[in-house]
């Protein structure tokens, strides 16, 4: 007998609890075959890009090996990368080799958007993939270390100005690690502080615009507390080498310009023949299946569906993908056991963001009320809901060393509970 094959393509955070969540369910079944194909042989909390990015985390911290999070389940990973998908014949196309499936999960993520900005594509940084993370740590490095020997007093101000475009949640992370990060760059490279300008800019009037303005204003408040030059209602028309153009402002000279500014579907998905819309989302119906082909699920950011009563589609957020893999996934048991399917009617619980290590804002959600939280406790939260999403993924031991690495070893007491904990001489009393 020909077991049922699914197909889980992506190994972000919808793909990789979907595929958990099929495997305990067909583990002792020898009808059913469960693939997860991802074209890295490991899985990055894209949460915590921007911690490698300005270096408050080892690059270890924020990566985790496909094979320790699939050990002893009956789960066949591949590295691959596929390029094409033939729905008509179920059939996926990889550089490496072919895929036969009855049922497609389709979790591929999404990846920057630059609204057709001259130069975005080419000059600026992007902070998407742990590459990405590594990528900026790099360019970063790489332009204090040619301050130091730059005698033009114009070309040393361009590299060491530091520039965050968008001020999302990516972009208000990013720039807050790197004003925290400035000082050890200084001592490392001898350069004066003062030298050193650190800008975040979005063309909207408020930064982190998904919050209710207490806590915009909160955010943006403690940016300018760190030094940060907050660039609002500023629209940008061109990103150049050396500078980034505004309208109606002076250009920045910069020679690091990170893009956070929006993000679409994948490559993979904006090249498949399925219905799309909103930068190459995938429409789905109430159980999450594409609307071209019912053999085919989405989970995550690929989503495009507006639950009953609501007025804008499901956020790209990682709840969002942790929600929606239940969804799927007994959706395609179902398909499979006869059984009654589900719909998906999403309740997002909040968000929360970090600017720096030792600071954030939280909007929890309730079904009477709405919390806003700032400071020690929306980063308590911020790390409890980590930890928990380690303990789903990996166990105990990945969360002992997210502890270590996020509060136990820390330098220059970039941590919500300072250096506290983080002493690390012999010392017995």
């Amino acid at each position: 007998m020909t077991p049922i094959k699914i197909i889980i393509l992506g190994a972000g955070y919808g793909g990789i609890l979907t595929a958990k969540k099929l495997e305990k369910t067909f583990r002792k079944r020898e009808d059913v075959e469960v693939t997860i194909i991802d074209k890295n042989t490991y899985h990055a909390m894209l949460t915590e890009l921007h911690e490698v990015a300005a270096e408050r985390v080892p690059r270890e911290a924020i990566r985790i090996d496909l094979d320790k999070i699939f050990a002893k389940r009956n789960i066949t990973v591949v590295h691959d990368e596929i390029m094409e998908i033939d729905f008509e014949n179920k059939i996926l196309e990889g550089k490496v080799d072919k895929y036969e499936y009855d049922y497609l999960v389709l979790a591929t993520g999404s990846k920057p958007t630059f609204f057709d900005t001259p130069g975005a594509n080419t000059n600026a940084l992007t902070l998407w993939t742990y590459a990405d993370a590594l990528r900026i740590n790099n360019h970063i490095h790489k332009m204090f270390q040619l301050a130091t020997s730059e005698l033009d007093p114009e070309k040393r101000k361009a590299m060491l100005s530091l520039a965050v475009i968008g001020s999302g949640f990516t972009g208000v992370e990013m720039v807050g690690e790197l004003a925290e990060w400035k000082d050890r760059l200084c001592r490392t490279y001898n350069i004066h502080p003062d030298e050193v300008g650190i800008h975040v800019i979005d063309m909207l009037p408020k930064v982190l615009p998904i919050f209710d303005d207490v806590l915009s204003d909160k955010a943006e408040a403690y940016m300018r507390k760190m030094g940060i030059q907050v660039h609002l209602s500023s629209a940008i028309t061109a990103v150049n080498e050396d500078s980034i153009e505004m309208k109606g402002r002076e250009p920045l000279m910069t020679r690091t310009a990170i893009w956070a500014a929006g993000i679409e579907g994948s490559d993979l998905i904006e090249g498949i023949s399925l219905e799309k819309v909103a930068r190459n989302r995938v429409k789905t119906d109430k159980y999450l299946r594409s609307l071209d082909h019912e053999d085919v699920f989405v989970v995550g950011d690929n989503i495009f569906y507006i639950p009953e009563g609501h007025e804008r589609p499901v956020p790209q957020m990682v709840e969002n993908a942790e929600i929606s893999h239940e969804v799927v996934s007994h959706n395609i048991i179902g398909q499979i056991d006869n059984k009654e399917m589900v719909e998906f009617k999403p309740e997002f619980h909040g968000a929360m963001v970090s600017i720096g290590g030792r600071y954030g804002v939280a909007e929890l959600n309730t079904k009477n009320r709405k919390f806003h939280l700032s400071g020690f406790f929306a980063m308590f939260i911020k790390h409890f809901v980590n930890i928990m999403y380690f303990m789903k993924i990996c166990g105990i031991n990945k969360v002992w060393t997210y502890l270590l690495h996020e509060i136990f070893h820390v330098d220059d007491r970039r941590s919500f509970v300072g250096g506290t904990f983080s002493k690390r001489s012999p010392n017995f009393f």
